[in-house]
C-alpha cells in the first residue's frame, strides 16, 4: 500500500544528548525520513544553545565564498569529490578543524593580496613617473635624423612668458611641476588654471598608458589619466600651484631640472620596474601555490559547512530538558513513517557510533506518542526512479491527504494510453521510443553531468525526471499506431484486406464519377473483419476515410472518457471504504454512480449495440442503411420524443421497448438530483438533533461542542475527503458563542456548499464527457498533418521522374526537409500539444471524481545528493 495508498504515519518525541546530537543528525540527514513538526515556526523560540556553531559556519562560508572568488579569478578549478556524501561526512569535531585551516588559510591569502596590492600600486606609480619623465623630455627635445635638437629652449620659454607678465618682476629660472590626474578632472584644472593665472602658467597633456590591477579579487583597468605638466617662470606661483594639485588629486611626480637627470631618473625607473615585475610574478605565483593546495579541500568543506549549518539551525531550534544550568538533553516531536521508524533508530545510533561515545553518553531514543493528532499527517509515498515522474504529474495539481487513494499507479497506465490515442503513430511512437530509452540507457553518464556542470539545463533535467513516461509513451502509441494502422500516414497490410475490387480494367478506366465498393455485396466484402486494428483500404479511401475515422475516433473518445469518469467514481466508493465515510458512500457516491449509469453507460451501450447489430452482408432492417444514429438516439433520450424513419423498412429503434427503458433510465437519473441536493444535510440535521437531545439529559457542553464539530466537519466533507482530528484549523471557522448559532450558521452553508455541489456534478458529468472529444479531435488532426507532410513534402521527391543526377540530390533535399518538419511538428509540437490535454484530462475530468489533493507534503530533514553547484 506503499504506492496506492500514503504510510501510516506515527507522531513520535526525540530525545538527543547535546553532546552527540550533532552527530546523530547529520547521520540522519543523509538519510532522511523524520519531519520536525513546528521547529521552523515564525514565532518559534530558540533556545542559544548552538547559536555559536551558527555563527560560526556562517562566518566560515563567508571565507570559503571569498576563497572561491579568488580561485575563480586565478583559473583554479576546485578538486570535485563525488564520494562527499559518503566517506567525507562531517562530525562536530571537523567544524573546529575546519575554522583552524580556513582561517589561516584567509589570513595568508589576505596578506599576499595586500603585498600585492601594495607592489601594483607602487608598480603603477613608477610606470606613470617614468611615462611622464618621458614625455617632459619629448616636450622639450625632439628627434630627427636621430640628433636631438632643441625644441623649446628654457630661455624661449622663459621669454614667452616674460610676454605674460604685465611689468610683474621674474625670475630667470623655468619652475617645473609634473604629474598625472584622472582624465574627466582635466578640463576643470586647466580652466581654474587659466582663470588664476592666465597665460602665466604654461599647461601640456598627454594620455598616459592604461594600467590595471588584479588585487582585488578580478582584473580591472585603472582609470584612465593624463601625465600634465606645468610651467612658469614665478616661484610665487609654485605653492599655489600644488594647492591646487592637491584638491584635483593630481599625483605630483619629482622632476630634475636639467634634461640629464631626467635621463638619468628614467634610466633608473626602468632598473626599478624590472626588479619589482619579479617581485610581483614570485608574489603572485605564491599566491596561486596557496590558492592550488586550498583548492583540494575547499569543496567538501564547502559542503560539510552547508550541512554544519542546517543541523546547528536544528539544534537552536530544538527543546532543552532541564534546569538553566544543567541543559544536557533536547527533545522535538516529529512524525516519521510506521515502516521507516526502525531504519531511522538504526542510523541515529550511527551517530553515536561513529565518534565512540556509544558508552560514554545516553543514546537517542525515538518513543512513539499516543496523544491525539492536532492536525493532519504528512503525506508519504514510498517511490522509486520508474515512479517518481508520475507522481510529480500528481504533485503538480496538489498533495494527497493523508491516506486519500494515490491516483498515481492508475494514471501510469492511463495517462499514456490516452496520449496514444491522441499520438497514435507506429514511426511517431518509435521516435518517442528510442528517445527514451537513449536517456535510460546514459541514466548514470547524465545523473554524473548533472552533478559536475556548473551551469543546470533545466529542459535537460525535465525530460530526463520524465524518461519513464516518455517511454511508456512511445510503446503506447506504437500499439494504438498499431490499432490505428498507421505508420507515417501509410497503412501496413499485415492480414491481407477484407475488401477487394472485382471491377475489370475497361471498367475502372471509363469511370466518370468515383469508385464504390458495396458493403452488402460479398463481392466486394467478406463479411470477416480485419483480424487486428484498422483495415488498410481505409487509408486510400478518400473522404470515406475521414468520415469513417471520424465516426470510429468520435465513439472511441465517449467510451474511452466514461470508463475512466466510472473508475474515479469507482475510486470515490473504495475511499468511503477505506476513510469509513458511510454517509459520503451512500448519499453521494451511489446516487452520481446510478446518474452516469444510467445516462452515460447507456450512451456507451447504445454504441457498442450498434457495432454488433449492424453491419454490411446482414439483412434489413440490421444493414448499415438502418444503423440508426447514436447521437439522434440519445437526444430524443433527453427530450423524450422519436424521430420520424427516413427508410420505413427499418426499426423505429435498435430493440424492442427501447423507449420504455429510455425513459425509465431517464427518471431514475434525474431521481438522483434531489438525493444528492439534499441526501446529507438532511441526514446531518438528524444527526444534529440526536446531539441536542443528548445535551439535555447530560448537559455534557464540552463533550456536545466536540461532538458538533465532528459534525460539521463531515457536513463539509462532501466528496472532499479528509481526516478528523480532535483539534483543527479554527482561522477558518468564526467565533461563535453558542452552540445553537453554530448550528443555524453550518447548517445554512451545509445547504449551500450541497447545493454547489449537486450543480456542479450533474452539469460536469456533462462537460467532462464532452471533454473527453479532445482525443477524437487531436487524433485527427495529428493524422491529417501526417498525410499533409507525406503527400506535400516527401512525395514529392519520391515521385520526381528527373534524371538521376538531379532526382537523387532532389530526393535527399526532400527527406530532409520531411524529417526535420516531421521531428520538430509532429513528435516534438504535437507531441506536446497531446500530453498538456492528457494532463488536463487527468486532473480534471479523472481527479475531480475522487482526488482532494490538499495534504502536506513530508518534509524531510535530508540533504540532497551534492553536486559542484552546491
Amino acid at each position: 500500500m506503499g504506492f496506492f495508498c500514503s504510510e501510516e504515519m506515527d507522531l513520535c518525541m526525540l530525545l538527543l544528548h547535546v553532546e552527540n546530537a550533532f552527530d546523530c543528525l547529520m547521520e540522519l540527514g543523509h538519510y532522511g525520513g523524520m519531519q520536525f513538526n513546528n521547529v521552523f515556526d515564525e514565532d518559534h523560540i530558540l533556545n542559544g544553545l548552538y547559536t555559536k556553531g551558527v555563527v560560526l559556519c556562517s562566518d566560515l562560508l563567508r571565507i570559503v565564498d571569498y576563497l572561491e572568488a579568488q580561485l575563480k579569478h586565478a583559473d583554479i578549478k576546485e578538486v570535485y569529490y563525488a564520494d562527499v556524501d559518503t566517506k567525507h561526512r562531517p562530525r562536530e569535531s571537523n567544524i573546529l578543524q575546519y575554522d583552524r585551516k580556513l582561517r589561516r588559510v584567509y589570513e595568508e591569502a589576505t596578506s599576499v593580496i595586500e603585498h600585492v596590492t601594495t607592489l601594483e600600486r607602487r608598480y603603477n606609480y613608477m610606470i606613470e613617473k617614468s611615462f611622464a619623465l618621458s614625455n617632459a623630455n619629448e616636450f622639450l627635445e625632439v628627434k630627427r635624423n636621430s640628433k636631438a635638437e632643441l625644441v623649446y629652449t628654457e630661455s624661449s620659454i622663459i621669454h614667452l612668458l616674460r610676454d605674460q607678465s604685465e611689468g610683474e618682476g621674474h625670475s630667470s629660472q623655468l619652475n617645473y611641476i609634473l604629474g598625472s590626474i584622472h582624465v574627466e578632472k582635466f578640463r576643470a584644472f586647466e580652466l581654474l588654471i587659466y582663470r588664476f593665472y592666465g597665460r602665466n602658467v604654461l599647461v601640456r597633456h598627454t594620455e598616459s598608458p592604461t594600467t590595471s590591477t588584479s588585487s582585488t579579487g578580478q582584473e580591472r583597468e585603472m582609470p584612465p589619466k593624463y601625465v600634465v605638466l606645468l610651467m612658469t617662470t614665478a616661484a610665487a606661483f609654485r605653492h599655489k600651484l600644488l594647492k591646487i594639485c592637491q584638491a584635483f588629486h593630481v599625483v605630483i611626480f619629482e622632476c630634475p631640472e636639467s634634461p640629464t637627470q631626467r635621463m638619468l631618473m628614467i634610466e633608473q625607473l626602468a632598473k626599478d620596474i624590472n626588479d619589482l615585475e619579479l617581485v610581483l610574478g614570485e608574489t603572485r605565483k605564491a599566491h596561486k601555490r596557496l590558492l592550488t593546495i586550498i583548492a583540494n579541500d575547499l569543496y567538501i568543506m564547502r559542503i560539510n559547512l552547508r550541512k554544519s549549518l542546517r543541523v546547528y539551525d536544528l539544534l537552536n531550534r530544538l527543546h532543552p530538558i532541564g534546569s538553566l544550568e544543567n541543559k544536557k538533553h533536547l527533545q522535538v516531536e516529529c512524525f516519521t513513517p510506521k515502516m521507516l521508524i526502525d531504519d531511522v533508530r538504526r542510523v541515529l545510533n550511527n551517530g553515536i557510533h561513529a565518534t565512540g561515545d556509544e558508552e560514554k553518553y545516553t543514546a537517542p531514543l525515538l518513543i512513539k506518542r499516543s496523544r491525539p493528532l492536532r492536525h493532519m499527517p504528512p503525506t508519504y509515498f514510498q517511490l522509486n526512479k520508474f515512479t517518481q515522474g508520475f507522481q510529480n504529474l500528481i504533485d503538480a495539481y496538489g498533495i494527497a491527504d493523508y491516506r486519500e487513494l494515490n491516483p498515481a499507479p492508475y494514471t501510469i497506465i492511463t495517462f499514456p494510453f490516452l496520449f496514444a490515442i491522441m499520438f497514435g503513430d507506429m514511426g511517431h511512437g518509435i521516435l518517442l521510443t528510442l528517445f527514451a530509452c537513449l536517456m535510460i540507457f546514459e541514466e548514470k553518464r547524465i545523473e554524473q553531468v548533472n552533478r559536475t556542470t556548473v551551469s543546470e539545463n533545466e529542459i535537460r533535467n525535465i525530460l530526463y525526471g520524465g524518461r519513464y513516461i516518455i517511454l511508456l509513451m512511445g510503446i503506447f502509441s506504437i500499439y494504438i499506431g498499431f490499432i490505428y494502422n498507421d505508420i507515417m500516414s501509410k497503412p501496413l497490410n499485415l492480414f491481407g484486406s477484407s475488401w477487394s475490387c472485382v471491377y475489370n480494367e475497361t471498367t475502372v478506366l471509363g469511370l466518370t464519377s468515383q469508385l464504390t465498393l458495396d458493403s452488402n455485396d460479398p463481392k466486394f466484402y467478406t463479411g470477416d473483419p480485419y483480424p487486428i486494428g484498422v483495415d488498410p483500404i481505409w487509408k486510400i479511401s478518400g473522404e470515406d476515410a475521414i468520415t469513417t475515422f471520424n465516426s470510429l475516433k468520435m465513439k472511441l473518445a465517449i467510451i474511452l472518457g466514461v470508463s475512466q469518469m466510472m473508475f474515479g467514481l469507482t475510486l470515490s466508493a473504495v475511499n468511503c471504504i477505506h476513510l469509513n465515510r458511510k454517509a459520503d458512500l451512500f448519499l453521494v457516491v451511489i446516487p452520481l454512480f446510478i446518474f452516469m449509469i444510467c445516462l452515460f453507460c447507456y450512451l456507451v451501450f447504445l454504441i457498442f449495440f450498434k457495432w454488433l447489430m449492424y453491419g454490411g452482408l446482414k439483412q434489413p432492417p440490421y444493414n448499415s442503411a438502418c444503423a440508426p444514429s447514436v447521437l439522434i438516439t440519445f437526444i430524443d433520450m433527453m427530450l423524450m420524443k422519436s424521430t420520424e424513419l427516413e427508410v420505413k423498412t427499418c426499426l423505429q429503434g435498435m430493440f424492442v421497448n427501447e423507449r420504455i427503458l429510455e425513459y425509465a433510465l431517464v427518471f431514475v437519473a434525474f431521481a438522483m438530483v434531489p438525493v444528492l441536493l439534499a441526501g446529507k444535510p438532511i441526514y446531518l440535521t438528524c444527526r444534529q438533533r440526536q446531539l441536542m437531545k443528548h445535551r439535555r439529559k447530560s448537559q455534557d457542553t464540552e463533550e456536545l461542542h466536540r461532538s458538533s464539530r465532528n459534525t460539521i466537519k463531515e457536513m463539509r466533507s462532501s466528496l472532499r475527503y479528509t481526516i478528523d482530528f480532535e483539534e483543527s484549523d479554527r482561522r477558518s471557522v468564526p467565533k461563535l458563542n453558542t452552540l445553537d448559532d453554530a448550528l443555524e450558521f453550518d447548517m445554512s452553508e451545509i445547504w449551500i456548499h450541497s447545493g454547489i455541489h449537486t450543480i456542479e456534478s450533474v452539469l460536469g458529468s456533462v462537460s467532462h464527457t464532452a471533454s473527453y472529444l479532445r482525443l477524437w479531435a487531436l487524433s485527427l488532426a495529428h493524422c491529417q498533418l501526417s498525410d499533409v507532410l507525406w503527400n506535400m513534402v516527401l512525395e514529392k521527391g519520391l515521385k520526381n521522374k528527373l534524371p538521376i543526377y538531379a532526382g537523387v540530390p532532389i530526393l535527399t533535399a526532400a527527406f530532409f526537409i520531411w524529417s526535420i518538419l516531421t521531428v520538430a511538428i509532429l513528435v516534438m509540437m504535437e507531441g506536446l500539444s497531446a500530453f498538456l490535454h492528457t494532463l488536463r484530462l487527468h486532473w480534471v475530468e479523472f481527479q475531480s471524481k475522487f482526488f482532494n489533493g490538499a495534504g502536506e507534503p513530508f518534509h524531510t530533514f535530508y540533504f540532497p545528493p551534492s553536486t559542484i553547484r552546491s
